[in-house]
C-alpha cells in the first residue's frame, strides 16, 4: 500500500468514528424504559404493573434525540396508567436548554423539588430535568403524590 492509500484509509476511518460518534449522540435510548420499573411504579402507586409496552418519541426541536415512550398498565385492582417519556440529551447543558424551552408550551402548576428542575403542567403530568436526562410522568387516574413519588424514584436512581 502506498502512502497516498494508507492517508485515504486513516482519514476514512477517521470520518466513519465521528460519524458514529455524532448519530449516537443523537440515538434513542437503548433501555429508556428500564429507567423505571413496574417495581418502583407499585411502590408509589400501591398496585403491581405489568411490563411496559414501549415504543419511540419524535424529538421536541428538530434534530434532537428521539425518545423512548413507556406505557405501563396495572395488572389487577382498578385501572391504572403510567406513561413515561425519556430523552437523553448530548449534554446537561443542552438538556436544561430544552427544558426551559418546553417550560413555556407546558405552564407550571407547581414546582416540586425533583432531580435539578420539575415542573407538574395544568394537565396534571410530570416534567423532570436531572443531568442530561429529561423525562415526563403521567398517572391516570391522576394522583398528585403518587406521581411526585415515582418522579423521584426515578430522579433516585440516574
Amino acid at each position: 500500500m502506498n502512502w497516498k492509500t494508507t492517508v485515504r484509509a486513516i482519514s476514512g476511518g477517521l470520518l466513519l468514528l465521528a460519524m458514529s460518534g455524532a448519530s449516537a449522540a443523537y440515538a434513542a435510548p437503548a433501555s429508556g424504559c428500564a429507567m423505571l420499573t413496574p417495581a418502583q411504579i407499585q411502590k408509589a402507586v400501591g398496585q403491581p404493573f405489568g411490563a411496559p409496552k414501549e415504543g419511540t418519541f419524535p424529538p421536541s426541536f428538530g434534530k434532537q434525540p428521539w425518545g423512548a415512550r413507556c406505557v405501563y398498565d396495572s395488572k389487577n385492582g382498578p385501572h391504572a396508567s403510567v406513561t413515561f417519556i425519556v430523552y437523553v440529551d448530548a449534554s446537561a447543558s443542552q438538556a436544561k436548554q430544552t427544558f426551559d424551552a418546553l417550560a413555556a408550551w407546558f405552564p407550571a402548576k407547581s414546582k416540586p423539588a425533583i432531580g435539578d428542575a420539575a415542573y407538574i403542567d395544568k394537565s396534571g403530568a410530570v416534567h423532570v430535568l436531572k443531568g442530561r436526562v429529561r423525562y415526563f410522568l403521567s398517572i391516570d387516574p391522576a394522583n398528585e403524590k403518587k406521581l411526585k413519588d415515582l418522579a423521584a424514584s426515578v430522579a433516585a436512581k440516574l
